[in-house]
């Protein structure tokens, strides 16, 4: 079909729904009298009218009238296989899947800069600790903690982790915590349930012991199902919480939390943060432009970690 035989269906479809020219042309952004050049040419081609012409308007030809429906539903179906198409546009759509917490605590202070890059991009950002199968669902990447993926997927590494505990200042200066005591006792706990599979993932009992504090005094205090959960109460001086430096640092290097008991009082986990995709499917600009800018952004953490855990006494108390 020609171009402006399209068009001018496009034109009949407009004017029979919206019962003038004039509606028609406000609704497709030309004027009536090409609204009424177009129909006049389809018209030609048919070899009769379409629409009677009388003083109070037009009126549709019985004949016209039974193809409205069969019109409208083509057009409808011609506007959501456009909507299709561009969603699926690599050029504008970038799925990612990632676990809650490392959406809510690492990435939303540096997503806008990805954003800044690429104004036009669609970000899907699926905040979610559920196992994706990125070879039948539609994402681009997954970010996950833990071990290598199965051979479907490339992986590079982002960055490992380490668990210690932290504090608002206020918290660690209310209860003189002290940097040498290997004691809780009567300090406020709070804990994070079934944050990972992770068997190198500890607790406070596993933590504690690991470092010689008295047994007996790690089970006590408040416990959380979410890392943010356990994160916002630390920042609201309510307890110590023990997590991932993943998932404390900014707050850490904002002032919002310390780490009273010094950075080198870490446990190193086995797993491992990852980028996945799967292999050897092709990526377009922008998925290309993500994974390098999340790679930049991993390089750079990855050093400022290393200069905390190296750090001195200025990180304890803020």
């Amino acid at each position: 079909m020609a171009l402006s035989h399209l068009n001018a269906l496009q034109a009949l479809e407009a004017t029979l729904r919206l019962g003038s020219f004039s509606a028609a042309a406000i609704e497709l952004g030309v004027t009536p009298a090409a609204v009424g050049q177009r129909v006049r040419a389809l018209e030609e081609y048919l070899g009769g009218e379409l629409f009677l012409r009388t003083p109070s308007g037009i009126k549709a030809q019985e004949n016209v009238r039974n193809v409205e429906g069969l019109l409208t539903n083509s057009f409808s179906g011609l506007a959501s296989a456009l909507t299709e198409l561009k969603n699926r546009n690599p050029g504008s759509q970038l799925s990612v899947t990632l676990p809650a917490s490392f959406v809510e605590n690492w990435l939303t202070s540096l997503i806008s800069e990805f954003y800044q890059r690429h104004t036009s991009v669609d970000l899907r950002l699926d905040a979610s600790n559920r196992d994706v199968d990125l070879v039948t669902e539609s994402f681009d990447f997954a970010v996950r903690y833990g071990e290598p993926p199965s051979d479907e997927l490339e992986n590079v590494v982002l960055f490992e982790d380490y668990i210690l505990p932290v504090c608002s200042p206020n918290f660690a200066r209310q209860y003189a915590i002290d940097p040498i005591s290997r004691s809780l006792k009567d300090i406020p706990l709070i804990h994070v349930e079934g944050r990972t599979r992770d068997p190198s993932w500890v607790g406070f009992d596993g933590w504690g012991t690991t470092f010689g504090f008295v047994e007996q005094h790690l089970g006590h205090g408040v416990h959380f199902s979410k890392v943010s959960s356990g994160l916002q109460a630390a920042i609201g001086g309510q307890g110590l919480v023990l997590c991932g430096l993943v998932e404390a640092f900014n707050s850490i290097r904002s002032g919002l939390l310390v780490a009273p008991f010094g950075p080198n009082m870490n446990c190193k986990t086995d797993g491992l943060y990852r980028l996945l995709w799967v292999r050897h499917r092709p990526m377009g600009k922008i998925q290309l432009d993500f994974r390098d800018w999340l790679l930049e952004k991993a390089t750079d953490f990855k050093r400022e970690s290393e200069n905390f855990r190296n750090g001195g006494a200025e990180w304890l108390h803020g």
